[in-house]
Formats: structure tokens, sequence, C-alpha cells
């Protein structure tokens, strides 16, 4: 039996030395192939920068010797006088100057004037390639010239106005492609039009007229078979469109070919080697290892079963064994305390310590017991959004630490236990009885929270939300504890209250209401007719005309029944929804009105939007591509707003509002009389129109006070500036007051109930035919 594991154990470790060889052989190969590839793309990626740097250079010196040329006053007045010795004096200095090879002044029509070597070989017309290099003002271009290449550029001779053009060229010869070739070790190739090999740095090179091809075919027998002899990158250089000139580099690789061939049949001798040393020594160790092996085995299953103690039974015949048992201790003990952490964090809050949401439903199935009491207080943190905003994630992260900690103080000391159920709320359990028996209940827990906060030096007050929940009277299951302890503390934040006791039927109003709420999504969405728009008319107390409307919304649902406007508004605003059914209403409003347009009907409608409208920073602009989507003018707009939705960010709703003013939009401001915005306030607001509020007008024909305050409001609006609009108008009577006051617009019943856009048409008819 021990022979014919020992023989298993040579027969493994011998075909895992020979596997481990062929896979290292062929890894090898793999890598050093991938090596030697990149590594000559490198080459030539370097090779192009220095010759891009290079021609560069040689750009830059051509632009500054054309440039002082051109600007010599001397030179410009021989050119403007045509006098000739003079012209060709100065072309022959400055080119031996600069080691130019080439330097041509030619007339505006491209023709030869003088040249600092034999005018004949340029006596042709050189209109075409000067039209072709004016298209690049100082930029320098290959051409190649009586069977030369040059780098070239242009500039004008100006005296003051250009009289003719100066041609600055370097010849690109052998020595040019030599210097390249000895800065990169790489041969360079100036290839011409037809692939011609113009200039090149290769010592024995394929003739003019043999294509360029010959550099990706010609091969070389290799061990392993034909190779390419090189690796070849295209450069394109500034030329000529009907003459282009490239750069062809050329690595040659026959080289990298032979490193490679040696290295790998020294590595091909060593793996053999290895194999044969490997076939010796398992033979060898193979006894040796297999009880400890065994041993080691054991263990390993006791690991698997979570068993992390043991006791080592084998003998420790070898270091290696040695140390691999003391892994195997270490190893145990790691992973025990590993699993202990993952454990802990898995139900735990990683910063207070505190249960999390998941830990604390299953906390609340196995602690509470159905024959004793227990009160569930969901703690909701007010404003820590606006602390981080302000003071930074620091500060933020130690309140929530301060606070857990009071809670723990608090709810500890009766025997509860408590969670960290969202980034600003938490929950604590404590036994009812235990608080009446200290008289420390829910205000004893709100008092001592609200108490100042000293972090880092700072003082501190925290505002809270707490919901309340009564085990078991109010439920059993942890669930729908959960559940309603977090409808109690958002009932409490929702209606500015401190405390709030969970009543029955809240759970059942709270799912109505989200299912309102997934309702109201899909009809946005849907966009079906279940959400419309009606308009209520406004009368120009002057021309007695109806010039204004106001835009309300509308919701029938499936159904047939009808839900309340500010119940869907308020639930819109609740859940952030309400940006989305803004933008609907504006789209709507904004469409129909472009229709009207087309009708021939002149109306400025008005538009409620929310402070949560206001503060989301696409408003403005979504509102602007309406209106050019619809060619509607921003005039037509009127943004209304109530007091109450200024005051909630009154500097950021200020500038948003100026921003909309200047696109020429109207703003009103709603309901004028019953918030809290004082003269002082009022005159800062960037509007155009007070809307009294309607309980001043319902019976404005019968309060002598609601006439005082109506008239003092409109003598005030006028005197700032402001046009007046009054809604609730019910009578006759109190129309006519309006009049007499010289309120700007009347809207209510009497004139007519908010109507759907072909109603409203209908009835502008009507009116106007009887008046």
């Amino acid at each position: 039996m021990t022979n014919s594991l020992r023989n298993r154990i040579t027969i493994l470790c011998v075909g895992l030395v020979l596997l481990t060889t062929l896979v290292s052989l062929l890894s090898f190969w793999w890598s050093t192939s991938k090596f030697q590839e990149e590594k000559v793309n490198q080459d030539i990626n370097v090779a192009q920068s220095v010759y891009k740097q290079y021609l560069k250079s040689k750009e830059s010196l051509l632009l500054t010797a054309a440039k002082v040329l051109t600007s010599d006053f001397g030179f410009k007045q021989a050119v403007a006088t045509r006098d000739a010795g003079t012209i060709s004096s100065v072309l022959f200095n400055h080119s031996q100057r600069i080691d130019a090879e080439l330097m041509l002044l030619l007339d505006l029509s491209g023709k030869l004037i003088s040249a600092n070597t034999n005018e004949d070989a340029f006596a042709h017309n050189l209109q075409p390639l000067m039209e072709e290099l004016l298209s690049a003002p100082e930029e320098s271009s290959f051409v190649v010239l009586n069977n030369a290449l040059y780098q070239v550029i242009l500039l004008p001779v100006r005296a003051p106005r250009t009289v003719a053009y100066s041609l600055v060229g370097f010849k690109i010869d052998d020595g040019v492609a030599n210097e390249l070739k000895s800065l990169t070790s790489m041969d360079v190739s100036f290839i011409g039009s037809a692939d011609e090999i113009v200039i090149s740095s290769l010592a024995k090179r394929p003739t003019p007229f043999e294509p360029v091809s010959y550099f990706n075919t010609v091969t070389t027998t290799r061990f392993f078979g034909e190779y390419l002899v090189y690796r070849n990158l295209d450069i394109e250089l500034a030329s000529l469109a009907s003459h282009p000139i490239i750069i062809l580099l050329s690595a040659d690789l026959t080289q990298s070919y032979t490193d490679f061939e040696n290295l790998l049949f020294t590595l091909i001798i060593l793996a053999i080697l290895t194999m044969f040393v490997g076939v010796i020594t398992s033979s060898l160790f193979a006894n040796n290892l297999t009880t400890p092996l065994s041993q080691l085995s054991v263990i390993a299953k006791q690991f698997a079963q979570g068993n992390y103690s043991f006791e080592f039974k084998g003998k420790k015949q070898s270091t290696e064994i040695a140390t691999l048992v003391a892994a195997f201790d270490s190893m145990g003990n790691d992973i025990n305390e590993r699993e202990q952490q993952i454990s802990f964090q898995a139900r735990h809050d990683s910063l207070t310590g505190f249960y999390n949401r998941s830990a604390m439903l299953e906390v609340l199935d196995d602690e509470l017991d159905a024959k004793a009491e227990y009160t569930l207080v969901a703690i909701d943190i007010k404003g820590l959004r606006h602390i981080n905003d302000k003071l930074g994630p620091r500060i933020g992260d130690d309140c929530l630490k301060a606070v857990a900690c009071r809670i723990s103080e608090f709810s500890d000391e009766l025997g509860g236990f408590h969670a960290r159920i969202g980034g600003d709320e938490f929950l604590t359990v404590f036994p009812t009885g235990a608080a009446r028996d200290q008289k420390s209940g829910i205000v004893g827990l709100m008092a001592q929270l609200q108490a100042c906060y000293t972090i880092q030096k700072l003082k501190i007050s925290l505002r809270f939300s707490a919901g309340i929940v009564q085990y078991p009277a109010q439920g059993m299951a942890s669930d729908d504890l959960m559940r309603r302890v977090l409808i109690a503390v958002e009932s409490a934040a929702s209606n500015q209250e401190s405390i709030h006791y969970y009543k029955n039927g809240e759970d059942e109003a709270h799912l109505e209401r989200l299912i309102m709420l997934d309702e109201l999504k899909q009809a946005i969405s849907d966009d079906d007719g279940q959400l419309f728009m009606t308009y209520q008319p406004k009368l120009h107390m002057v021309t007695q005309k109806i010039d204004k409307v106001e835009s309300l919304i509308r919701w029938q649902r499936k159904d047939g029944s009808w839900v309340n406007p500010e119940l869907f508004i308020d639930l819109a605003e609740q859940s952030g929804l309400i940006v989305e059914l803004t933008a609907w209403v504006v789209n709507t409003v904004v469409s129909q009105v472009a229709d009207w347009q087309n009708k021939g009907i002149n109306l400025q409608a008005a538009i409620n939007v929310s402070a949560q409208d206001i503060a989301f920073p696409g408003f403005h602009s979504a509102l602007v591509r309406t209106l050019k989507k619809h060619n509607v003018a921003p005039s037509l707009i009127t943004i209304e707003l109530t007091e109450r939705d200024m005051i909630e960010n009154e500097e950021k709703g200020i500038k948003a509002l100026q921003n909309l003013k200047e696109v020429g939009v109207k703003i009103s401001l709603d309901d004028y009389g019953v918030g809290q915005t004082s003269l002082g306030r009022l005159k800062m607001l960037p509007i155009d129109e007070l809307k009294l509020d309607k309980c001043f007008i319902l019976k404005l024909d019968e309060s002598q006070k609601d006439q005082f305050i109506v008239q003092s409001s409109i003598t005030l609006g006028h005197q700032l500036g402001f046009s007046v609009v009054a809604e609730g108008v019910e009578t006759l009577d109190s129309l006519n007051l309006l009049k007499e006051m010289k309120c700007d617009h009347a809207q209510g019943y009497y004139l007519s109930r908010p109507l759907k856009a072909d109603l409203l048409e209908e009835w502008l008819k009507e009116y106007y035919e009887k008046n």
C-alpha cells in the first residue's frame, strides 16, 4: 500500500514537472514573443517621436530663417524695386548663413525672380506649388523638386503689401537619413509618389523604381519557419496633395530572432535537466510526504467543518512540513477571527457599532416576548445633510456617533437594544415597564438627545423627530413593526412634530399613498389623458378682455375617481416626483399656448411651480428648451409661486427667478397676504405680479376690513411697480369694487370655473359675443 502510494506520488510529481516544464516553455515562448513585439513597437514609437521632433526643429529653423529674410528692410526694398543684384546677393548670403540648399524668390504668379542656385533648374512655373503652400501659412511641407527632396516653407514679402514670395528649404539627402538612423538605430526611407524610394539610410536598398512592398515581403529562414525581416511604420509628412511624401521606418528583426532562439534552446536544456532532477527527488521524498500529508488532509477537513483547533499527530520530518503545519495553525486562527469579524460586520453598522436594519429584524423576532410590552422608537436627525455640506462628512459622522452614544446610554440602562436603520435614522427598543418604573420615557429620551453636542470643539444643536410604536398592541411581526415605526417617524418629520405616536390605520394610509404615487408616476409616463390641464380666465379690469389664464392640473384615475390636486401635488413634492410632474405641466401648457397662437388666440398662461422646481438645476434650461421647441415667446408664460416657496430657500430662489426674468418669463407671487413676506423682502423679490389671496376676496363686498386690506395691497403693489391680480371673485359687487380700487386683473367663479382648453375656447367666443 505504501509502495503503491509512493509510486503514485512519483508519477504525479514527474507529471507535474513535465506539465510545468511544457507550460513554462509555452509561456516563455508567448511572453518573449510579446516582449520582443512590444519592444520593437516601443522602439518604432520612440523613433517616430525622434523623427517628428527632428523635423519639427528643422521646420522651426526654416520659419525663423524665412521670417528674418522677409523682414529685412533692404531685401524688401530690393524686391519692390526688382534690384536683381541685391536680391541674388541676399539670397546667396542668407542661404550660406543658415546652410539652406534652396532659397527662391517668386513673383505673385509663381514665376521665379531669383534663386541661390541654378535658376534654370526652376525655370518652370511654380504657381501650383506656391498655391498649395499658401494654404498652410507658416507651416513647412516636403516637396520633390528636380528629383531632390526638400523641406520648404513659403512666406510673403510685404512692402507693405505682398510683392513676392520667399521659398526657403533644406535638402533631405542620404546624410539626413543616416543622421536620423544614428539617433534611433532604425532605418528610414523617404517615399514619394508611386511608392518610389527617394532617400533611404539602407546601405543596400531597392532601386528607386522597385516597389516599397519589398520591406513588407522580404523574409528570413529561422528555426521555426519563415519570418519577416522588417517591422515597418508609415509616417505621413506635410506635403503636396498631388505629390505625397511619407517616412517609412524599418526595424531589422534578424538579431531579435537570433537572441530569441539562443535563449529558447538554453531553456529547453534547463527543462530537461529539471525533469531529470524532479524524477529523482520525487522518488526520494514521496515516502516522507505521505504520512504528514494525510494528517494535514484530516486537518483540512476539520477546517471545512468549522473546527479550527487541532493537534498534529504526524512526524514533522522536514522544515517544510513543520512550516506547513505552523501555517495551518495560523490559517485556522486567522480564518476563525476573520469569520467572527465578517459575522459582526454583516450584522452591525460600521460607524456606530449598532445593529444594521436586517440584523435588527432578526433581533426583534428573537428577543421580543409576547408576554411583555416593548416600546419601539425610530429617531430621525433633521438637517444632518446640511451639516455634512457645511462642516464636512467627518463632523457629520462624529454627530452620528455622539447621537448613538446617547441612545445607548439611555436604552442600555433599561435593558434595550438599538440599530442604525438608515443614513440619519436610528431605532431603539426597550421594555415599556422598565421605562415607566424609572420615569424615563420618550420625553426623557428626546430631552437627552436634544441637549447641545460638542463635536471637535464645535457647539452643535441637533433637531430630532421620533416615531413611536408599541409592542404587541400595534404589531408582533418584525416586518410590521419596522414598517409602522418608520411610518410614524416619517409622519413626525413631514408634520413638523417632535414625537408622533403610530395610530392604527396609518399603515393602510401609507400603502394607499404608495399606490397613488406609483399610479401618478405611470400617469406621467403614459400621458394617456388621466392627467390634463384646465385653464381659468383672468379679466383685464380696464379693457374688459381676457388676456391671461391660470393653468391648473387635474387627475382622474382610470377607475373614474378624481384625486384632489392638493393631495397628489403634496405627494409629488414629498416623494421628489414634483420636478417630473412640473416638466409635464410646462410642456403641456406651452404646447397649448402655441396651439392658441396658431388659432389667433393670444393668452398669457400662468404655471404654478414649487420650491423644489425652483431649486432644481435643470428647471431653467428645460423651460427655455420647451419655449424654443414650441416657438412660444417667454413673455407669454408666467411662473407662479407662493410666499412659502420663496422663504424655504430665499437666496437660491431669488437667483433662479432673476435668471428666468432675464429670459423674459414673468414672475407672480401667489397667495400674497397670508404668508410671511415682509415689506423688506417684498422689494427684493424679482417679481412682476402680486396675486392677492382669495381669503380677502371671497367676501370683499361684505367685509370693510377686507376692503381696506385689498385697497392698501393694490396701492402698495402699484407703487412697487407690480401688477395686481385678485383671485376668488364670486360676485358682481366684488368685481366692481376691485375695478374701483384699480386692480389690474380678476379671476374667480363669477367669471368662470377652470375649463379644459376646448371648452375655454367656446367660453371665450360666448364672452366676446355678449360683451
